[in-house]
């Protein structure tokens, strides 16, 4: 096989970035444009000399998905932001249950999604800027490369968002902004990040280049939907998003947000959920049992607790709840000091006689990357009675799995339920139920 030939495969399931993924003649077919169980002629663009894979093109479809729709959004193809907006939600939904077993053989009672078309529903959204002065864009990298698509009226957006954004783009063209360049590493405006609390309020983050600016101030000024302003420094290289050496400019420099009964405060750089409504689902199971059940006892732990929401539901059973977080911000919130979790647990099992080191309940949401073998490895020494886990990444939680629930393991997974928290896209939340053996 070479780049140019024209090959004839079926789709049997969808890779995370949207492609329908065959198999022919010992390679790894990625397909854009078939959906699993569709058959299609497929023009070979990439042909690996490393492994076994190459990609393509449908040129033609032979036979049609049965939740196979017309792609609601018009970017769709050139943004890689939504790669199952061609599947309706109820195809979307089955495809991610059978991908979790098949995939990582995680097993679920049932996956949990919100009614409604499956847009509008980010509450927060960071875009890259560029263009020229006078036709800037906001847009996201298209995958693998620094081209950007653009995302203007993005639909799973929320409309609070889709308001600022347009007037941002508005008024840096009328000021004649100059976005950042990222290939000749000069240029103003760099990145843009906006949050809202579903009521009007929004709050936006400018993020340049350098620490000196010829435009922000003057932006900041022409700008009246945001309700506050601040302004972040990223010079590093790469598709971090995040900037460092925050400013305020003006306005509001926190969101007041509710998830789950529990009201906390955001800021400008501060992580928010994509989608509070979906994701309130998620912790309301997370501090619960699978039958729905509220356990309650002495101590509970709550590692990588973020702004503080699993906290304040744990405080409302539990006498002592010890919370550990690494992010400065969210710390602060939760009245604590920054900690990494592994140096949190080392603290705790070095004092075995402490309350903390011996807690009946701990709860964890990891980052992507997961637990890792050195937590999972001291929370099997604690040994808790029972162990709650929330994932965002099923791969990572299998090895977790296996490492807490292994012959070495302390535990052993009783259930695991999925949440649909980011519809259109490959992405789910879950949540696995442990206890102790």
């Amino acid at each position: 096989m070479k780049p140019g030939d024209t090959i004839t495969v079926m789709a049997e399931t969808l890779s995370r970035h949207g492609d329908g993924v065959a198999r022919h003649e010992g390679y790894e077919i990625h397909v854009a444009g078939l959906l699993p169980g569709e058959t299609g002629d497929v023009e070979l663009d990439y042909v690996s000399r490393q492994r076994p894979r190459a990609h393509g093109t449908a040129i033609h479809r032979r036979n049609t998905h049965p939740g196979r729709r017309p792609a609601p959004c018009p970017h769709h193809g050139r943004c890689n932001g939504c790669p199952l907006m061609e599947m309706d939600l109820a195809s979307q939904h089955e495809l991610k249950r059978r991908e979790l077993q098949r995939e990582y053989g995680v097993e679920i009672d049932r996956l949990v999604a919100l009614d409604g078309s499956g847009l509008r529903y980010r509450w927060s959204s960071k875009r890259v800027v560029y263009g020229e002065p006078g036709a800037l864009v906001l847009g996201s990298y298209m995958r693998g490369t620094h081209n950007v698509a653009d995302m203007s009226g993005c639909l799973v957006d929320h409309p609070d968002i889709v308001r600022c954004a347009n007037e941002l783009v508005a008024r840096a063209n009328e000021l004649r902004v100059e976005p950042y360049d990222e290939l000749g590493e000069r240029g103003d405006l760099r990145y843009v990040w906006f949050k809202t609390d579903g009521r009007g309020q929004v709050l936006l983050t400018l993020i340049t280049a350098e620490p000196r600016s010829p435009s922000i101030y003057t932006l900041s000024e022409h700008l009246q939907v945001p309700a506050g302003i601040a302004w972040g420094i990223n010079s590093t290289r790469g598709n971090d998003l995040r900037g460092t050496s925050l400013r305020p400019l003006r306005g509001r420099q926190s969101l007041t947000m509710e998830i789950a009964g529990v009201e906390f405060h955001c800021g400008p750089l501060g992580f928010l959920q994509p989608n509070p409504a979906a994701i309130a689902l998620a912790y309301h199971d997370l501090v619960h049992v699978p039958a729905g059940g509220l356990p309650h006892g002495r101590v509970a732990i709550d590692l990588y607790a973020g702004s503080g929401v699993t906290t304040a539901l744990l405080r409302e059973r539990y006498a002592e709840v010890y919370p550990c977080e690494s992010f400065p911000e969210s710390a602060r919130q939760l009245g604590i000091e920054p900690e990494l979790v592994e140096e949190f647990l080392a603290r705790l099992l070095a004092n075995p006689r402490q309350p903390a080191a011996k807690p009946d309940l701990v709860v964890a949401n990891p980052p992507r990357g997961g637990l890792g073998p050195t937590v999972c490895t001291q929370l099997n020494q604690m040994h808790a009675s029972r162990l709650h886990l929330m994932s965002c990444n099923p791969r990572s939680l299998r090895e977790d799995l296996r490492r807490l629930t292994g012959p070495e393991g302390g535990y052993r997974l009783i259930q695991a339920r999925a949440f649909d928290t980011l519809p259109q896209t490959a992405h789910i939340e879950l949540i696995a139920w442990l206890v102790g053996k």
